[in-house]
């Protein structure tokens, strides 16, 4: 058995620390053969020597591989060995000599490497006493008193080598405690309890059925070897048959025993990945994926962020359990978030706190690669992150080669709350999830695209019709002549023709909004734009003095200059009006502050946006009605139509950018308009 896990290990992988526990293996399985030659021999003494000199080399490759598993890789640690490594030297030359035969020499040199091995042992729970993370204690924990376990079966062969009338059980602890431990390397973490109990079902359940099949066999034939080669090949092919049957029933009835739980939940879960590919609305697929998680009592906190068009924050979109932050970005917590964006892969508290609580044991030395150094800020800062979040689990919804989203995860009543199948299970409910978020966004790319179509088909006839009887009566009026008829009647007509002119602006800004963007992008300069908008209002602004901040070395945008220029001027007649026509404005452009790091994090983003500021000195926007301005037809102006702010922000997101406002009460208002800037290679190619 030792043999066939140093194998099987050796296989996958030849890491040093897979090196070092294939060599304690190898030399568990020479003593084992040495007692298998004993007991072959029928003399106790047979292969003595040859079983203890494989004794001393266990007390090398143990203290080695335990040393490694602690992260004891210092020079420290290597004079601390010289004493296991005297002894093993004692013990390995004794058994060369006659000697060794003598049981006044045999049994002493027993007690010393078992005495030996129970102190490598001890210093493992030691360790587990001392270290902080509740996960990393009970894994140690697991590892020494299994390895106490396993050294006190081997001492029961002894005894019952020497007649004392113990079971020799000692060889299958053993090499269960080997298999498991391999088992950890493969997975880079221990099992777990309830894994190991559900392994070791697995595990010798089928080994009994092995022995049972070949021992019904060999009863079967008796004392007629003939039929050894067909009964063997028989015995063979019934194992290969029932092999795979017998295994998948066994590890179902062994999740059914010690992971009903998880069972249920990673069911549960797959079945949540079926039902979110017909799921089209957003908010409804979150929502289910929220509630079959908590449902199912395996998380006590649970939490779905999304990330901003401007690729520079993850915003909650729903949560279960206790509120978590709803903001994760490059200013509140940049090591999760830049982390998350860059490696997409899950982030794991316990893997965090695993290299937090041994400084100088790095996860290389926990999977076998070289050495790193100990962790930094970065870990500690991760953790911060996380708990923020209210997560142990952080899972990223992926798309389209980025990251969409993030799914979060929490089960604060265990220290170790999900095993490997469970958040195999999480991945793919996350990448499914992503998958809908990007379906759903299409979808409703394309509903608002028909939408605005047919509100401009709509719209192009009605305003045929509204502005055909305008015309008239402007016309009319216009020909009564207010100045001529002076008066009262003078002035009514007056009003007559003004408000015909604000209802044709309106029918005009309407058809703008609904009719379906169309423009020509082209490289071009904000700067431009702007010296060319403020030029041309010049004259109607007389009173407003406009203060322009231009960043000299500005990256081109991709625009439709007229659009851009419509935009520009909505907004600083919008500024210019809540001043009264009076007072100071600023425009202002630069590079967005912190987008030159989030260039390699944002899900499609540019490398850095471009963005144009107009500041007033207004009585600002009350917070009350901040959430409103872009909203048709809301307007505060008392001849406003309200179409403006939203006919802008529409043009702006065709450019793939953001507008938004920022205000505080009686210190006016700054209206930001954000847009992506070109690559310096399309720039170049441009120019």
């Amino acid at each position: 058995m030792a043999v066939a896990t140093t194998i099987a290990l050796l296989l996958r992988t030849r890491r040093p620390l897979t090196v070092r526990f294939a060599a304690m293996a190898a030399s568990v399985a020479a003593y084992y053969t040495g007692v298998l030659g004993s007991a072959i021999a029928g003399d106790r003494l047979a292969l003595l020597s040859a079983r203890v000199i494989a004794g001393g080399f266990i007390v090398v490759t143990a203290s080695i591989f335990f040393d490694t598993i602690l992260g004891e890789i210092s020079g420290v640690a290597r004079r601390r060995r010289r004493v296991p490594f005297a002894i093993a030297a004692l013990v390995v030359v004794t058994g060369m000599t006659p000697w060794v035969r003598e049981p006044w020499v045999s049994g002493p040199l027993v007690a010393l490497v078992v005495l030996t091995l129970a102190l490598r042992v001890r210093a493992v729970l030691a360790r587990a006493a001392r270290v902080d993370s509740q996960a990393e204690r009970t894994r140690l924990r697991y590892l020494g008193i299994g390895g106490l376990v396993a050294l006190l079966a081997s001492q029961l062969d002894v005894l019952a080598a020497v007649g004392v009338g113990a079971p020799a059980i000692g060889g299958i602890v053993v090499a269960v405690y080997l298999y498991f431990i391999s088992q950890a390397l493969l997975k880079s973490r221990l099992l777990d309890l309830h894994e190991l109990l559900g392994k070791a079902l697995v595990f010798g359940t089928l080994a009994l059925l092995l022995a049972l099949v070949y021992g019904a066999l060999n009863i079967a034939i008796g004392d007629r070897r003939g039929l050894f080669l067909s009964t063997t090949m028989v015995a063979s092919s019934l194992i290969l048959i029932l092999f795979e049957p017998a295994k998948a029933a066994l590890e179902e009835a062994a999740a059914r025993i010690f992971f009903r739980e998880q069972l249920t939940f990673a069911r549960g879960l797959r079945r949540l990945v079926r039902d979110l590919q017909t799921v089209i609305e957003l908010p409804s697929a979150l929502n289910t994926v929220l509630d079959e998680i908590y449902d199912s009592k395996r998380a006590t906190h649970a939490g779905v962020w999304l990330l901003e068009r401007d690729g520079m924050s993850f915003v909650l979109q729903g949560h279960r359990g206790p509120p978590p932050a709803k903001l994760l970005d490059a200013k509140t917590h940049p090591a999760l978030f830049a982390h998350l964006l860059k490696s997409q892969t899950p982030v794991l508290r316990e893997a965090i706190a695993r290299r937090l609580v041994e400084p100088e044991k790095s996860k290389e030395a926990l999977t076998g690669d070289q050495p790193r150094p100990a962790p930094t800020t970065q870990d500690e800062a991760l953790v911060r992150g996380l708990d923020a979040l209210n997560a142990d689990l952080v899972v990223p919804l992926r798309a389209q080669g980025g990251v969409a989203g993030l799914l979060c995860l929490r089960d604060e009543r265990l220290a170790d709350a999900f095993a490997s199948d469970e958040i195999a299970a999480l991945i793919e409910v996350a990448d499914q999830l992503a998958i809908t978020i990007e379906n759903s966004r299409l979808f409703g790319v394309l509903r608002e695209r028909d939408r605005l179509a047919a509100l401009g088909e709509m719209s192009a006839g009605l305003a045929h019709e509204i502005r055909n009887p305008l015309a008239a009566i402007k016309g009319a009026a216009q020909e009564l002549d207010p100045k001529r008829i002076g008066g009262d009647d003078g002035e009514l007509m007056q009003i007559i023709i003004d408000e015909v002119n604000r209802l044709n602006v309106v029918v005009t800004e309407f058809l703008d909004y609904a009719r379906p963007f169309r423009g020509t992008f082209v490289p071009m300069s904000l700067n431009d734009a702007v010296r060319r908008t403020t030029q041309l209002m010049q004259h109607d602004l007389a009173d407003v003095e406009m203060v322009v901040e231009l960043q000299s070395d500005l990256p081109d945008v991709s625009g439709d200059a007229e659009r851009l220029q419509q935009v520009m001027i909505n907004l600083i007649l919008n500024a210019a009006d809540a001043m009264g026509r009076k007072g100071r404005l600023t425009i202002t452009t630069k590079t967005s502050a912190d987008l030159s790091d989030l260039a390699l994090w944002s899900l499609k983003g540019p490398r850095m946006f471009v963005e144009v500021r107009i500041k007033d000195e207004g009585p600002g926007i009350p917070t009350r009605l901040l959430e409103q301005i872009f909203i048709p037809f809301f307007t505060t102006k008392a001849r406003g139509t309200g179409l403006g702010l939203a006919l802008c922000q529409r043009i702006i997101q065709h450019h793939g950018g953001a507008i938004e406002v920022r205000s505080i009460e009686g210190h006016g208002a700054t209206f930001v308009v954000r847009l992506p800037a070109l690559p310096q290679k399309k720039r170049d190619a441009a120019g």
